[in-house]
């Protein structure tokens, strides 16, 4: 048992603040990250005696924390669903919206310029369907291959090149304004 709970302590050292960077993509929000990323090394605590190496380590922990994030997003779906109903029939609409100006940097129309984009990436993950979002985050943000996310996602090399390309195609529609095609 010692064995064991060394080799999950180095497995939680040693892809800790990959999770949580994946998971923190996935929901938007730091501390929503952090519970997530804790839960997920629980479950996959838990099931560390049936992992049995077929895999790697992240791809196992991958898929675990990307079915933990699925039912979270799905439960804060429902939850501002009903916020906005209950909103809608009690007649409130109050909307904060507050503007902070940008940091000044040594160029700053192309720090805006930046920053707008990468808001606009972020905006355009947070509304891309799940898959999209899924696929398009282990290949450009976690650089896996596409043998590793084939693995990490259960689905067949193929699925991988046709999903990937059908995101980066819907990523480009919503982005067109904002890249310019060469």
């Amino acid at each position: 048992m010692e064995d064991s709970a060394e080799a999950f302590e180095a497995l939680v050292a040693a892809y800790e603040r990959r999770i949580f960077n994946l998971l923190l993509r996935m929901v938007s929000d730091s501390d929503e990250a952090a519970d997530l990323t804790q839960e997920t090394f629980v479950r996959a605590y838990r099931a560390f005696d049936r992992f049995r190496g077929d895999s790697q380590p992240y791809t196992w922990l991958y898929r675990i924390a990307v079915n933990i994030a699925r039912d979270h997003l799905a439960k804060r779906k429902r939850v501002r669903k009903r916020e906005i109903e209950i909103s809608a029939l009690e007649g409130d609409a109050d909307e904060n919206t507050t503007w902070e100006p940008p940091d000044t940097k040594a160029n700053p129309e192309e720090e805006l310029l930046k920053q707008e984009m990468q808001q606009q990436v972020k905006l355009a993950l947070e509304q891309a369907p799940a898959d999209y979002r899924e696929i398009l985050l282990l290949r450009e943000f976690e650089e896996l291959s596409y043998e590793q996310i084939a693995h990490a996602l259960g689905i067949t090399l193929e699925a991988v090149r046709s999903r990937l390309a059908r995101a980066r195609a819907w990523m480009r529609q919503r982005l067109a304004g904002y890249i310019l095609e060469e």
